[in-house]
C-alpha cells in the first residue's frame, strides 16, 4: 500500500500518465526509416542521378539525415509523452518543489 499524498501533490509512487497518442506517432517516426529501407526493391534502380551518383546511393544517404530527423523528433515527442518530475531520494516530494507547473518539460 502506498503512503498517502500530501493534499495537491501527487504521491511518489505514481508514475505521471503517458500519453499514448504521442507515443504511437513517436514509434511511426522510428519505424519510417526501417520500413523505408528495406523494401530495396524501390530504390534498386540507377535514375535519377545526382552530382554523377546514383539513385540507390544517394537514396540510402539521404536517409541517413532524414533517419537521424526521425529520432530526434521520436526523442521530443518521446520527453513531452511521458513527463518526469525528479524526486527526492526519499520519494516524497518533488526536487523542483511544490510551485513547478512546467507540466514535466524537460
Amino acid at each position: 500500500m502506498s503512503p498517502a499524498a500530501p493534499a495537491g501533490r501527487p504521491s511518489a509512487h505514481e508514475a505521471p500518465p503517458a500519453n499514448r497518442k504521442l507515443l504511437a506517432v513517436a514509434g511511426v517516426l522510428l519505424a519510417l526509416p526501417v520500413i523505408a529501407l528495406l523494401l530495396v526493391g524501390t530504390y534498386a534502380r540507377k535514375d535519377p542521378t545526382l552530382f554523377g551518383f546514383p539513385f540507390f546511393i544517394w537514396y540510402q544517404f539521404l536517409w541517413v539525415f532524414l533517419c537521424s530527423g526521425c529520432t530526434y523528433a521520436a526523442y521530443r515527442i518521446g520527453l513531452v509523452a511521458r513527463p518526469h518530475r525528479p524526486m527526492t531520494p526519499d520519494g516524497t516530494a518533488f526536487v523542483d518543489g511544490p510551485t513547478a507547473t512546467d507540466g514535466g518539460r524537460r
